[in-house]
């Protein structure tokens, strides 16, 4: 029994590293705000290295890279800054945004926001049973709700005896969302990000998050999670 508990343990110790991970992401492509900041401060930013070790990964070198850059600049003027990027790249720079934060405009044909794959998304959240919140205005396959989407779908399975949507649901929806959708254009995304972007945290948190989908590729075409 011992070898038994001993491995569930650490199958979920890695199941909430990877959530730990893809909500930190989600965090670092919404839009800027001090709580950004905080978290490559403190326990936060324990907590965040301590979810890669888990997934036997390091990311400590482009992580201090990040975090001197906004150490260097101060809470006020990085923050400044992170949100005049954000809006630049993401929102509304002229004559055209350099990274379209959605995956309709990478796998779609047409290259438009509100393509077929953001019903995709959609369907695949409401099959979770998740619907839009009031609280969020963007489109549902923005970068922000697609990995955010993740981890909670992460977390959900490891609750015991839950209502609605099974673990095995989940756990289905989960291999679906992330092998059909999410893997068929967030490595371009987030090298159109790198190469667009002025500052060092744009460029620093999309080298991050492409060696974790690189760990997660594997880990799910492998079928151990």
């Amino acid at each position: 029994m011992g070898d038994i508990d001993e491995r569930a343990g650490e199958k979920q110790n890695i199941s909430l590293a990877r959530a730990i991970l893809y909500r930190f992401f989600s965090r670092c492509f919404s839009y800027p705000d001090m709580d950004l900041l905080k978290l490559f401060e403190g326990d936060i930013l324990t907590e965040y290295l301590e979810a890669w070790r888990v997934l036997g990964l390091d990311a400590s070198e482009e992580t201090a890279k990040v975090t001197g850059w906004l150490e260097s600049a101060g809470p006020e003027a990085a923050l400044s800054q992170l949100q005049l990027e954000y809006t630049r790249i993401f929102v509304n720079a002229f004559p055209s945004i350099p990274t379209p934060p959605y995956s309709s405009v990478y796998l779609g044909k047409d290259r438009l926001v509100w393509g077929p794959s953001t019903a995709q998304a959609a369907r695949l959240y409401e099959a979770a049973g998740l619907y839009p919140s009031a609280d969020f205005a963007e489109i549902p396959d923005h970068i922000a709700a697609e990995v955010e989407f993740v981890s909670y779908l992460i977390l959900e399975q490891q609750k015991p005896g839950q209502e609605g949507v099974t673990s095995r649901e989940l756990a289905s929806i989960e291999k679906q969302f992330l092998t059909d959708h999410f893997f068929k254009w967030i490595p371009q995304f987030l090298n159109r990000v790198a190469e667009n972007t002025t500052t060092v945290f744009y460029s620093g948190i999309p080298t991050i998050a492409l060696k974790f989908t690189e760990f997660e590729e594997k880990l799910i075409s492998s079928g151990v999670k």
